[in-house]
């Protein structure tokens, strides 16, 4: 884990190994004028799922905010870690 933070500006990362093997990356970085984000989950070399709100695929509706699940870039809202947790408990759920 790394974090820095002075007034309203933090970043953050975190890499933890998840029950199944998988593992998640978790970046944020904030100031008062922006907030970038990217929630990564890998299995091995592979892409799981990533949700970020990188500027780019401006083709997507909820542009900046995306999800790249394998080959596809999907539609998201924007994430908290809350809720990547309990997405991420419902895949392991139902990958077994």
């Amino acid at each position: 884990m790394d974090s820095d933070a002075f007034g309203e500006y933090y970043k953050l990362k975190i890499e933890a190994r998840l029950v199944n093997g998988w593992k998640l990356h978790v970046w944020e970085h904030a100031t008062p004028l922006l907030q970038r984000y990217a929630y990564h989950v890998s299995k091995g070399s592979q892409l799981v799922i990533r949700w970020d709100n990188a500027p780019h695929h401006r083709q997507i509706r909820t542009f900046p905010h995306h999800k790249h699940l394998k080959d596809a870039i999907l539609e998201s809202k924007e994430v908290t870690i809350e809720e990547i947790l309990e997405e991420l408990e419902r895949l392991i759920k139902d990958e077994n």
